[in-house]
């Protein structure tokens, strides 16, 4: 009948269109985050795993979309030369605010940026919250590395 068959091409455009649209995968947040010559890992698990090889710490700094001080943070701060430098010493990563399987791994916050200094095991060693000048992380990071 010809309703039918006008209906069986209807579901079926529709079917392909919800295929295509499903497709169209959020970024990840390596991909949305990265720039700046940073070295960031592509992803916490790979991050563990390469501190846990190469006997590092771990900096995890949490991000979320549209946080311009986040952006500021990497932009200003992880990519000034001096502090880049002393970055060379840690496994870098990000974690997405918005992203519960990432969000999970970490220590709970409410704001961000917050820059989580950890384990390969985890374990939470320090965290900074807000936006640092370089100047300012380079002189932490110094302190830090005595402790």
């Amino acid at each position: 009948t010809m309703n039918k068959g006008i209906f069986m091409r209807f579901l079926l455009l529709t079917l392909l269109i919800l295929g295509f649209t499903a497709c169209d995968t959020k970024k990840t947040t390596y991909e949305r985050n990265m720039g700046y010559g940073i070295p960031w890992e592509k992803d916490l698990d790979s991050a563990f795993k390469k501190a846990k090889e190469e006997k590092k710490l771990l900096i995890v700094m949490a991000v979320s979309d549209n946080c311009q001080w986040c952006e500021k943070m990497k932009k200003n701060t992880f990519s000034n030369p001096k502090v880049a430098k002393k970055l060379e010493n840690y496994v870098l990563v990000m974690a997405d605010r918005e992203t519960p399987s990432e969000r999970e791994q970490l220590h709970p916050f409410k704001h961000v940026p917050v820059t989580f200094f950890m384990t390969h095991e985890k374990e939470t060693i320090d965290e900074l919250e807000g936006y640092f000048h370089p100047e300012d992380f380079l002189e932490y990071l110094t302190d830090f590395e005595k402790e």
